[in-house]
């Protein structure tokens, strides 16, 4: 067919067909990389619906499994050897096998010590503790430090001290040597890694202690810290009965426990300003737990290698 005239009478050129559409080969993922990448998958939901322990039947089945830690090994173990002449002779007095239940009574100083946190209630309990001008140690479940950065922060810039509580609350005494350490080591971590500093002592959930548990708390330089007075808080009482708990098992020297993880603890926030009212009136004062024994050096009947369950 011959080519098309313009109007003014030229030939106008031929229409030059349009480039064939070059095909793109697909490249087949090897059968090995799929199995590779179908195993993760695999490992990473079995992760996420992993769930641990808590405090006490209410505090641990609303939480959720965090991710663990980003901190590596090499971070925690530089931390771990990072001593000043404190934490030196707290991790001394933690080398003999034994957990610390009160220091040696020779001081009328006591500790207020509070479990399982940060939770919802924590604030409060810092802001009575302000007021009041009272330090305290907190012992810390490291999934809640990570789920509560700010909350755990705000214990650390207040000046309280903070002690390793596990990861996920369970009883270490039935747990593997390798799961106790991974327990101490992630919650370690995480303390470093949020707060910028090492905690330097250990409370077993439950006071659950055997000589495998302690000696997992001495290699990680710290030490294991019980307690001899128990409100009992998490059980649900009212403000006057932890209250009197409190203050009618205070003898110099004491560590109280409290609770300020996840649940209800209304009661303890209430009681709080009412136990270091009752017991100033009684002559006592107050201290951290590592300034607490450093002070005044537990003596043997103080100190215990069982569980706070099987003491008599």
């Amino acid at each position: 067919m011959p080519p098309e005239r313009t109007p003014s009478g030229r030939r106008q050129p031929a229409r030059r067909p349009p480039p064939r559409r070059r095909r793109r080969t697909q490249r087949r993922v090897p059968p090995f990389a799929l199995a590779i990448i179908a195993i993760a998958v695999v490992v990473g939901i079995i992760a996420l619906v992993a769930r641990g322990g808590g405090d006490d039947p209410t505090a641990s089945s609303a939480t959720a499994e965090p991710v663990i830690p980003r901190v590596s090994e090499a971070d925690i173990a530089a931390a771990a050897q990072q001593l000043s002449p404190r934490d030196q002779e707290l991790v001394n007095i933690g080398q003999t096998g034994v957990s610390i239940n009160r220091a040696g009574g020779n001081r009328k100083y006591v500790a207020l010590t509070f479990d399982d946190g940060p939770g919802p209630d924590t604030p409060a309990i810092l802001a009575e503790l302000k007021k009041a001008n009272v330090p305290a140690t907190f012992f810390v479940i490291g999934r809640n430090v990570q789920a509560n950065p700010e909350v755990f922060r705000q214990v650390v810039a207040a000046g309280h001290e903070v002690g390793v509580h596990t990861w996920n609350h369970p009883d270490m005494t039935t747990l593997k040597p390798a799961q106790q350490k991974a327990e101490i080591d992630n919650t370690a971590g995480e303390i470093v890694a949020v707060a910028g500093t090492a905690g330097r002592l250990f409370r077993a959930p439950y006071g659950a202690v055997d000589p495998t548990v302690l000696k997992g708390a001495e290699n990680a330089k710290l030490l294991s810290v019980l307690w001899d007075v128990d409100t009992q808080d998490w059980m649900g009482p009212s403000p006057d009965q932890i209250v009197q708990a409190a203050v009618s098992g205070a003898q110099p020297g004491s560590i109280i426990l409290m609770h300020d993880g996840p649940g209800n603890r209304a009661s303890t926030v209430a009681a709080v300003p009412r136990i270091i009212k009752e017991l100033r009136a009684k002559g006592f004062e107050f201290a951290t737990v590592g300034d607490l024994v450093i002070s005044d050096p537990p003596g043997a009947d103080d100190m215990s290698s069982e569980s706070r369950d099987t003491q008599r």
